[in-house]
């Protein structure tokens, strides 16, 4: 539950070059299950963790150690131009001296890609998941849930489903680095989430754009903290070359939350654009501009929440490569939202990931936020991820102000191939003016990982 991918809005997908004139099934990997055609990837994670305030609680800090078993697999059979991914997993966690609030989260689902043209892509997805533990707000813009299948990246390499890096002659060439983060404030309120997403990506010399479509549902025990939704989502993303060295880029998101309780339709949106570069020398970095806003309207007689809100949205981000096993990417955001009225909400502003704050979507605010990401490959068996931010909100006509910094670190040790030890560190900070607002927390994780 804590592990969120850090996936700030500023960054950019550096577009293709060419479009493939191969067909060929590439290379697989040596150490995946073969059944039939079928190849799996079983895996069983094992750890331990403690926090002295795991749900960053100003007013009942809850210190408790907690153990955890994640068992998982995932199923994935292609012919070259149709590709089928089964996964599921399961992850339950349990805390000897606070037996109320174990958990025991799952999640399956499936996705079909086809591969009409080596240029033009479909891919349809059906996801359920059940979490015990929930938010305060639910993000207004719901993207497609990330699921576990075959990723190629620009340089060829690809990445399995179990993480493992396949080179386009077909070497396995080490083990994808889990990404890090920071959760907000949950509590525990177990929900049942359904979702399908239809996309589609279309390849140009030197070009792609990407189009897709969710459609989901999340139900919820307890009603009275957060109520059953239904949401719908489009996303376009695209990017061109503009010569050797930049290209331009726009990620643009409309969706609509109804909330069923209140009957109440909000309506949201976030467009941006932006020019980014590949890696010139040791460096590579992108700047971007846009808008975000949204709208709720009461469709039941007698509410009165109806509002208004928007904004501009601006920022960049700037990597430096010093070695080929050292990495440093730097991120800065500002989103400004000014909102016709603060009424009651139960949507959140799109925010970079690592904030442990939500600011309501209701709520005119100026958000900035700032980090530093490094990853580094001290040896071929060690692996460092580390994170350092800083998060501002400043509300407008409000005398409040509230600070946050988030520091995380992940050490990752691969025993063999197949097995990895990974320790992780994360603390959390929350300094504000209002009453019962400040708050820390210190966490502390160890595991293994098994890769069948």
């Amino acid at each position: 539950m804590f592990f969120f991918a850090f996936v700030s809005p500023s960054f950019s997908q550096e577009p293709p070059l060419d479009v493939s004139s191969a067909r060929k099934l590439p290379a697989r990997d040596p150490n995946a299950i073969d059944v039939d055609g079928w190849l799996l990837y079983p895996s069983l994670r094992l750890y331990s963790l403690y926090s002295d305030n795991l749900f960053l609680s100003s007013l009942r800090p809850l210190s408790v150690p907690g153990f955890g078993v994640a068992p998982s697999m995932t199923a994935e059979w292609t012919n070259g131009i149709h590709t089928t991914t089964l996964y599921g997993n399961l992850d339950r966690q349990t805390f000897p001296t606070e037996n109320d609030i174990n958990t025991l989260d799952g999640r399956a689902g499936f996705t079909q890609k086809y591969e009409a043209m080596r240029d033009l892509i479909f891919r349809v997805n059906g996801d359920y998941s059940h979490q015990t533990w929930a938010p305060g707000l639910q993000n207004s813009l719901q993207a497609a849930p990330v699921t576990p299948t075959t990723v190629v990246l620009p340089d060829g390499t690809r990445v399995l489903p179990d993480g493992t890096k396949i080179s386009p002659s077909g070497q396995v060439v080490g083990q994808a680095t889990p990404a890090i983060g920071s959760s907000t404030q949950v509590f525990v309120n177990p929900s049942n989430q359904y979702s399908g997403t239809f996309s589609m990506d279309k390849i140009f010399n030197r070009g792609i754009l990407s189009l897709g479509e969710t459609i989901g549902r999340t139900e919820y025990e307890n009603h009275v903290l957060l109520q059953n939704i239904n949401r719908r989502t489009f996303t376009e993303n695209a990017a061109f070359w503009l010569g050797p060295l930049l290209y331009v880029y726009s990620d643009g998101s409309i969706g609509t939350v109804v909330t069923e309780a209140t009957s109440t339709s909000t309506t949201s949106y976030r467009v941006l654009g932006g020019l980014g570069t590949r890696q010139f020398g040791l460096w590579r970095g992108s700047l971007y501009y846009g808008h975000q806003g949204s709208q709720g309207d009461a469709l039941a007689a007698g509410l009165t929440n109806n509002f208004s809100a928007s904004g501009d949205i601006y920022g960049g981000s700037i990597s430096y490569y010093p070695t080929p096993q050292l990495t440093f990417t730097g991120t800065v955001d500002r989103t400004i939202n000014i909102s016709s009225q603060n009424s009651a909400t139960n949507l959140a502003l799109t925010l970079p990931s690592f904030a442990p704050i939500q600011v309501a979507l209701t709520a005119s605010s100026r958000s900035t936020s700032a980090s530093l990401t490094s990853t580094y490959e001290i040896t071929q068996q060690w692996f460092l991820n580390a994170l350092l931010g800083y998060f501002r909100v400043e509300y407008v006509g409000s005398t409040r102000v509230d600070n946050s910094w988030v520091a995380n670190a992940t050490l990752r040790y691969d025993i063999w191939k197949n097995m990895s030890l990974a320790w992780e560190y994360r603390y959390r900070s929350i300094i504000s003016n209002a009453p019962l607002a400040t708050v820390n927390s210190n966490y502390f994780a160890m595991g293994t990982t098994y890769r069948f």
